[in-house]
């Protein structure tokens, strides 16, 4: 409980230095926070692209278990909070764990995370998977219309690149994503992840939702 006391004590601080300046922070002095030498991901390289968001992303990672015993992908779900306004705070390297102290202590230090921020208008939107457009598989996607009251402010992405998570294996993979469809963004990066990885065996037919968070870097 104490973790989860000095974590909500902490969000209050950060909801307080962000609002109510959500999305309209300067954030070009920003840098995606990628290894040395990592060839895995690699930054936007499209001319004129440039980093439009920071969010936080708290939810699970979903998984089932096959015949073979071990857990298969299926998905996730998560909440995005904006954290663009925070790039300056100490704090800032460190919001994905505040949120995953948060999501350990369970469901109700959980709801801590969206009555703080999202009560100081950070809520952006939602992560989740939806069937791909071959019609074979999922994807993800970001969907930001609520909060920008825009039908087109989603982006639907596809993998183009992962590494495993510099933390350690319990981490799930930091990735790299390139839009499909939708108009929020060009690339979206996946880093600073915590949490989120399935146990190494399962029994045939178990279903699995994971805690996590990340920080989710959004390119335009």
């Amino acid at each position: 409980m104490r973790v989860a006391a000095a974590a909500s004590a902490s969000l209050f601080a950060l909801a307080a230095l962000a609002s109510p300046h959500v999305s309209h922070c300067d954030v070009s002095k920003l840098s995606l926070p990628l290894p040395n030498g990592t060839t895995a991901l690699t930054p936007p390289a499209q001319a004129g692209t440039k980093l439009k968001y920071v969010a936080v992303g708290l939810g699970v990672q979903n998984y089932t278990c096959g015949a073979s015993g071990t857990y298969a992908y299926a998905g996730a779900v998560a909440n995005l909070y904006d954290i663009s306004c925070l790039g300056r705070s100490p704090l800032f390297p460190y919001i994905q764990e505040i949120a995953y102290a948060l999501a350990e202590a369970g469901p109700k230090a959980d709801n801590v995370l969206d009555k703080v921020l999202g009560g100081a208008r950070l809520k952006l939107g939602e992560h989740y998977f939806v069937t791909s457009p071959s019609g074979s598989g999922i994807s993800p996607k970001f969907d930001f219309t609520k909060a920008m009251h825009s039908s087109s402010a989603y982006v639907l992405a596809a993998k183009a690149g992962n590494m495993a998570a510099p933390t350690g294996p319990a981490d799930v993979d930091w990735l790299q994503l390139n839009d499909v469809q939708g108009e929020l963004a060009k690339s979206v990066y996946r880093v600073q992840t915590r949490g989120g990885q399935p146990a190494a065996t399962c029994a045939t037919g178990q279903f699995s939702s994971v805690p996590y968070a990340a920080q989710y870097w959004f390119y335009v």
